[in-house]
């Protein structure tokens, strides 16, 4: 087990010895070698994996037993925050005029069940990006009727959704809708004349050398753009140093840094949370030595988790499989705020 554990860890020991000497931070890195140290010999039920970096140069990846850098997580919602980088870049490409476009304008047959005069013909897509159609569909409770779980029941995943009422005005109140993300898959496919994979691998996956994403398909043979892409740790990490480059990668701007200041802006805020909303990215902050630092992020149920924050410079990715477990899940959040952050950003900030 020592040796396992060693091997295992090695990586971490030497990128944060490193991390010392050339960015000069006082990183006090022994906690968060306990951290690995633990993940690695799987003391953490259900934490699969994390990789940390900061300012670009990796200071911990971990991996539970069984796991590894060849292992695809289903990371579950944390596809929804993918979604809204595939959005920008179909903008960026001129296929998409704006998010302020609607639905209907777009994809006609799906509306085509309704009235002229249906209030639902004037969803757009910001409204969906921001959890905000209005439709009777909370995920977070189960008795709604536009529910995901009785979505995935159906033939028809869009049909399911827009039959839905409205239960408040659109744009105008949060309420969490796997069904509105997905919907935003059919824009993608409709708009670029090709399948969500397709246009993912080669506008995203590819430039960013990520290999083996795997999508699932609704039942109507359309992607899941709400959840279940199954994707390895050290992807999820790249895809947030991408986030935390502003769209570039390696001199190549794969998303305009338009759409990325856009994306993760405050769009709303979250009833009985203190996180806020952006167009599919989660935000909070967190205090160290008398500071505030932002932190966007993506989520997925299970412990699934992708932390930027762009004034510290750190990316940390998180894999887990405590599904519906709320306690276990947020742990990574926990360990981002007592450990990771005090880890690399020490005490340089103090005042």
């Amino acid at each position: 087990m020592i040796g396992s554990r060693t091997m295992r860890v090695r990586h971490l020991v030497l990128a944060a010895l490193s991390l010392c000497a050339c960015l000069a931070v006082n990183a006090d890195d022994a906690p968060l070698q306990t951290l690995a140290g633990q993940i690695a010999d799987g003391d953490h039920k259900g934490v699969t994996g994390m990789m940390v970096s900061m300012h670009g140069r990796v200071a911990a990846e971990v991996y539970a037993p069984g796991k590894g850098p060849d292992t695809r997580h289903d990371i579950r919602s944390a596809t929804k925050s993918i979604t809204a980088l595939l959005i920008g870049i179909l903008r960026d490409g001129g296929r998409l005029k704006g998010i302020k476009t609607r639905f209907d304008d777009i994809l006609p047959d799906s509306f085509a069940h309704m009235s002229p005069d249906d209030a639902r013909r004037d969803l757009h897509l910001v409204d969906a990006l921001t959890m905000r159609t209005g439709l009777a569909c909370d995920d977070w409770s189960p008795a709604s009727l536009g529910h995901e779980d009785k979505m995935y029941k159906t033939k028809d995943w869009g049909r399911f959704l827009l039959s839905q009422p409205l239960a408040y005005e659109i744009g105008r109140h949060f309420s969490y809708c796997t069904g509105g993300v997905v919907l935003l898959g059919r824009v993608i496919e409709t708009l670029s004349g090709e399948p969500v994979p397709e246009f993912a691998e080669a506008r995203l996956f590819a430039p960013l050398g990520i290999d083996g994403a795997r999508w699932e398909k609704t039942p109507a043979g359309h992607t899941d753009t709400g959840g279940h892409l199954r994707l390895s740790l050290g992807a999820l990490h790249r895809i947030g140093q991408l986030v935390l480059a502003e769209g570039r990668w390696q001199d190549r701007t794969i998303v305009s840094a338009d759409w990325v200041e856009t994306m993760l802006k405050e769009r709303t805020r979250v009833p009985g949370r203190g996180s806020t909303y952006g167009y599919l990215w989660w935000r909070n902050t967190i205090p160290h030595n008398g500071r505030t630092y932002e932190t966007v992020y993506a989520h997925g149920n299970g412990g699934t988790f992708i932390f930027v924050l762009p004034e510290a410079g750190i990316v940390a990715a998180f894999t887990g499989t405590n599904f519906n477990n709320a306690k276990r899940q947020f742990q990574p959040a926990e360990w981002l705020y007592s450990t990771i952050v005090p880890a690399l950003v020490g005490k340089q900030d103090q005042p």
